[in-house]
């Protein structure tokens, strides 16, 4: 059944030559049949294959695709950030261009609007995780628990946004790992309604990952504690 809501798909892309086409053409031909007005805008962050010549020439092909690059590698976290202030939806969903969420899955998630004001999505496991990612992972759950609610399971994978939590939720983050889990936390702060459910993660299947990086578990630890500070001094 068509959906009137206006929905907006944002993939971050740093070298994903293997992967953008596939993901776009698919999700395409899955929105097509939920939306009458759907938009899927592809953030470029500075790659330096072939995935902005593809996104350009996806751009001209399809009339729902946006392309926007960034002048510089800003990292996924900010590149989520710029998507969400130029995504035009009524709805509001980030995805990995090497497809972790199988957009098909969608439809067990839209019956939750409108009563729900954001919905995350939970990974059932982390089976095709390298070690060193499971570790990463896990430890920022904990830390998470630790320092904020044990609420949530898993922030670090797909969350469905209405229009008025990006419009009305400032995220002062910029790391890729703790970005969504602010705007998730602050949402819930300020009275969102908040829901949860379970849905398969997908292995990479071409291209490389570019997650768990020291550089990057530093710089989300560093939002992490800069938000608990905040929320220390206003509480």
């Amino acid at each position: 059944m068509k959906n009137k809501i206006e929905f907006s798909l944002i993939l971050a892309c740093y070298n994903e030559e293997e992967n953008l086409k596939k993901t776009v053409e698919g999700s395409l031909d899955v929105l097509s049949t939920l939306f009458k007005q759907f938009e899927i805008i592809i953030i470029d962050d500075d790659s330096f294959d072939k995935t902005l010549q593809i996104a350009k020439r996806l751009e001209k092909k399809y009339k729902s695709v946006r392309v926007i690059k960034n002048p510089i590698n800003l990292g996924q976290g900010i590149s989520f950030l710029i998507g969400l202030k130029e995504s035009r939806g009524e709805l509001v969903m980030q995805n990995g261009a090497d497809r972790p969420f199988d957009i098909r899955d969608l439809k067990k998630i839209l019956p939750l609007f409108p009563e729900y004001d954001i919905v995350v999505v939970t990974r059932i496991n982390r089976r095709a995780y390298s070690f060193w990612r499971k570790l990463t992972s896990w430890g920022n759950i904990i830390l998470r628990w630790i320092f904020f609610t044990r609420e949530f399971e898993d922030l670090n994978f797909v969350q469905v946004y209405k229009r008025k939590v990006i419009n009305e939720v400032k995220v002062l983050s910029r790391s890729a790992a703790f970005a969504t889990q602010e705007l998730v936390l602050r949402a819930k702060r300020k009275g969102y309604k908040i829901t949860e459910v379970k849905l398969p993660y997908h292995k990479r299947v071409g291209g490389e990952a570019h997650h768990g990086k020291k550089r990057d578990i530093l710089w989300a630890m560093i939002d992490m504690i800069n938000f608990w500070f905040e929320q220390k001094k206003r509480f």
